[in-house]
């Protein structure tokens, strides 16, 4: 199944539009909430992604110490986004069922195949952004899309999703 990472684009700039939107009122509770979820998520994209290309990453665990700013963590978040839609665009049939051997921030070691990564981050920030999204709209916001046939109905309307 190709497109998974435009569907997770498509979650993150739903959760990104919140973010704005809870500066902008200035509810420095939902800004900081949506803030360490999103990063958690990011950190697990990086993470992967350095498994991806075979590299090391510079974490050792998976959610951060002190809070970014915004926009530090929308560029980040953009920008691992249109990575992994590089990547997953340009993945044959035969390289999605490549193996990758890594280690879990916990020490562990794990094994996937590329496909399974790409899942998992999919999966990974569709839980946390579905707690947030209930958690927020408690408040008054809403991620105002999660759901993949959301997406796909958006997708159809308005093309691949672009920033």
């Amino acid at each position: 199944m190709s497109g998974l990472m435009e569907y997770k684009k498509w979650m993150d700039e739903n959760l990104i539009t919140c973010l704005m939107n809870a500066e902008k009122s200035g509810d420095q509770e939902i800004v900081e909430t949506i803030l360490f979820w999103l990063a958690h998520i990011n950190i697990v994209d990086e993470i992967f992604r350095a498994h991806l290309t075979k590299t090391k990453h510079v974490y050792s665990k998976t959610v951060v110490d002190k809070l970014p700013s915004a926009t530090e963590l929308i560029t980040s978040v953009r920008n691992t986004d249109n990575w992994l839609i590089n990547y997953e665009t340009n993945l044959s049939e035969h390289d999605r069922q490549a193996v990758f051997d890594f280690t879990y921030t916990d020490g562990e070691p794990g094994q996937l195949t590329a496909q399974g990564i790409l899942t998992h981050l999919l999966t990974h920030g569709l839980y946390h952004i579905s707690v947030v999204d209930d958690r927020i709209s408690k408040r008054g916001y809403d991620v105002n899309g999660i759901l993949f046939t959301t997406h796909m109905k958006h997708r159809k309307q308005l093309g691949p999703v672009r920033s």
